[in-house]
Formats: C-alpha cells, structure tokens, sequence
C-alpha cells in the first residue's frame, strides 16, 4: 500500500496521474477511460462483512475504488440493507486490471458476483455469451426514465439491455486565450464544430507556428470525431457503413489538415499524453480532453492554466458529444436476481449518483442528479471559481446529447485498427482518400 501522501485521494486524481503513464491505444482496451476510479489500491477484500445470522447475501464487485469511497459504498450498504431485512450486502473491490479475468472465471465456476461494475465494452461481450441477465422487461418504465436516453443506449445490445447506467464523463475543449489572442482568434468564441476546429488551426498555424489542437491514434477520439462527423461504422447487418461520401470527407478531413502542416505530424505516432505534454508547454492551442486532467495543467503549469479557458467539446454537425459510460450489471447465474436489480437501482438512482459525482469528480446518469445545482453556475453565484469547475459545468451540459458514439459491437478494436490504418497510408500520401476507405471497407468485411 502506498503511504498516505501516494495515495490517491480522489478519482479525479488517480485518473490524472494514470493517463499520463498509459498510451491511449491502452487506455481505451482497457476501457479505464470510462472506470475514472484507477487508482493505486489493490484491495479485493469486501468492507461489508456477511452477517451470519442474515438468510441472504448479495456480493457486489465494483473497479478499483478503495479505500476512497468506502465511506460512501458503506452508507449506500446500509441503506439497502434497512431496507431489506435479513440481507447483507457483500462488497468486493477488484483492481481493474483483474475485473476482466475475474468475472469470467467467476461465472465459469458459478461463483460469480449478484451485482458487478463493468464497461459497455465488456459487458457486451458477456451479454453475446448470454452471461449478463436481460433487464428490458424487468426494470419499471419510471426507473428506465430516470436516465439520460442517450446514455441508457450504451447498455443496450439489440433487443437485450444488460446493465444500468452509473458514472458518465464527457470530453470538453480547454483552450489556451492568450495563444487564440496571438492568432488573431476570438478568445470568446473558441470553435464549436469540427469545420471551426480545422480553420482554428490553419490560421493558428500560420499566424504562430504553433498548433491549434492534437488528436492521436493510440484510442478513440479520432474515431468518434469521424462518427461526429457523420461516418456510419457499421450496417445494420454488421458490413463496413463508412464507403461513403460521408467516409471519405471524414478521412479527407484528417487526410487534408495532416497534409497541410495544419496538425503535427505526431498524430500518427504519438500518444494522447503528448498533446497534454505540448498543451502545459504553451505550443498547442487546445487540449480536447476530460475536465479532470485540467487538475493536472494547474499542477504541472500553473502559467498555463492562468490563461486557460473551457469551452463545450467540438461536435458535428447534428451537435452530439460523445460520452464514457460505467454501468452495473447481474450475471445471469446470480441466484438473488431480484435483489440484486433492487441493489443495482438503489446505487444508481438520483440521489446517491449526485453524492458519487460529487466525490469522484465524475457525471450522473440520471437526469435529476445533473439538474441539481451542484452542475450549474448558480454554484458559483454566476462565475466559476477555476477551469475546473467551469468543466464540471460544461460537462454537465453536455449530457442531454451526449452519447457513447462507438456502440456496444462485436470487433470495435478490429474496426477501430482497420480504419486507423488506412487512414494512415492515406495521411502520409501512401494511397488516396478513396482506395484507403474502400481498402478499409474491403478488410472488414472480409473479417466480418
């Protein structure tokens, strides 16, 4: 265990100093990106001991959030278990690294968890192997309206809905003034669509030397940005969507702006954590990012964060931000399946997603949690006190049309890599915008 002064001492925190040891590419098979709770413990053992004389026991698995919330985990506990006489809530804390293996191993030897904290990704993949129980017809109308509709999607894979909604963050753009003042960009109205970001940064560009932004292949953002855009992954039937008009213009875009000089050449070798490295150097003009490594930018330079600003993330056309979900599922093999959605509710319900938000520096997925005006200026009599807390408002904002924008699916990796990689030849002149997305289409639908 680390001492006191290692420990993490918030979600916020332990993310921060997590993305910067991590490539992207990791980030996002790791799925940590929506955990926002990696921090340094590596506790398995529950804080909520059986009661013996108790004729039931519900064992829950969450990723890696102790010793920080076991506080709020224990109330949440009791809460529940007043509620239920006679059962006792089993709290099992597993490092993320390990959730994956353990809950399969789990469920193959029928010893699995009534209640686990995973990511859609994942729990997609137990949905397909029919490991996770289809709560479609078993939550109440008014519970399933209680979520953002956008966000209760992501645990949605056709017809079978396998998990419920808990902690949501969505990407904001900070953005350096002073260096929008040097290119002669408004500093009031930073850009808001992907057509502003590209003529951001070719005036930044010629006006400083310098870049506007910096987006890398290591995980996801240049994808969504794609989906933004207007790009369809897939078809219905599962076969490549983006040999389109609409594919090729997002290729294009990336294609023209790499060509031009317009973004650095790093953005077909590099990591998300050289952006931020460029972003505290005062050579980037923004930094497309979740709000908690602004936290990191008033560390590692505070010059930086003085003339720092926030503003919504940079969205397509049709205004939709892209969102990271964690959501909590039961294992089809549970024998408390009743119990367990009870428990699964509770934790997820308004009142204890606004206490969660507020300790963990994440977002609710309820809508009556994000109305509260903990996410809105009147927090702040008006004016946010830091970037940071301008982020948390933003953010927050953002979450009636927030959505996760790469879809629960079988591959996304190999489709995520299939088009990376020909987006690159395209990049660096190795072939044209159209052979490399009709090569792309060709790869996957060949996997498929």
């Amino acid at each position: 265990m680390l001492d006191s002064r290692a420990r993490c001492s918030s979600i916020a925190v332990c993310v921060d100093r997590w993305l910067m040891s991590l490539s992207r590419r990791h980030f996002l098979a790791t799925s940590a990106a929506f955990a926002l709770g990696a921090c340094a413990a590596t506790t398995t053992s529950p804080t909520s001991q059986p009661n013996s004389s108790s004729s039931q026991q519900l064992t829950f698995w969450t990723m890696q959030l102790k010793p920080t919330f076991d506080e709020y985990m224990a109330n949440v506990i009791a809460q529940f278990e007043q509620q239920n006489p006679g059962v006792a809530v089993n709290w099992v804390d597993v490092p993320w690294g390990e959730m994956e293996s353990k809950i399969l191993t789990a469920i193959a030897a029928r010893s699995g968890p009534d209640v686990v904290n995973l990511n859609p990704q994942f729990a997609t993949k137990l949905a397909e192997k029919d490991a996770l129980v289809d709560l479609a017809s078993l939550v109440p109308a008014d519970v399933k309206a209680s979520y953002f509709p956008n966000i209760w999607k992501a645990n949605q894979l056709g017809e079978t809905t396998f998990g419920l909604p808990w902690y949501v963050a969505t990407d904001i753009t900070a953005y350096n003034r002073d260096l929008f003042a040097a290119a002669d960009l408004d500093p009031d109205r930073p850009p808001t669509t992907y057509e502003e970001l590209a003529t951001a940064a070719r005036q930044m560009k010629a006006a400083t030397g310098k870049y506007a932004f910096m987006l890398t292949m290591d995980g996801a953002q240049v994808l969504e940005s794609m989906v933004q855009m207007g790009m369809q992954l897939v078809t219905p039937d599962g076969q490549a969507g983006f040999d389109t008009a609409e594919g090729r213009a997002a290729f294009d875009y990336w294609v023209s702006l790499f060509q031009e000089g317009a973004i650095p050449r790093e953005t077909v070798t590099e990591s998300h954590r050289r952006a931020i490295e460029l972003y505290q150097a005062g050579e980037l003009g923004m930094l497309l990012t979740g709000p908690q490594l602004l936290r990191q930018v008033a560390e590692n330079a505070p010059d930086i964060a003085g003339v720092t600003d926030v503003a919504s993330q940079i969205s397509g056309p049709d205004g939709i931000s892209s969102a990271s979900v964690m959501n909590v599922a039961i294992p089809q093999r549970s024998p408390n399946i009743d119990l367990a959605l009870g428990f699964a509710t509770m934790l997820t319900n308004s009142q204890n997603q606004l206490e969660f938000s507020k300790l963990a520096n994440t977002l609710p997925s309820t809508i009556a949690s994000a109305e509260n005006p903990y996410f809105s200026d009147d927090n702040f009599s008006g004016e946010a006190s830091s970037p940071l807390d301008k982020a948390r408002v933003v953010s927050a904002q953002q979450l009636p049309s927030a959505e996760v924008l790469l879809p629960p699916m079988e591959g996304l990796e190999e489709l995520r890599d299939t088009l990376y990689d020909e987006l690159q030849l395209a990049m660096l002149g190795d072939k044209d915008v159209d052979t490399a997305v009709s090569a792309a289409a060709d790869r996957w639908n060949r996997l498929v």
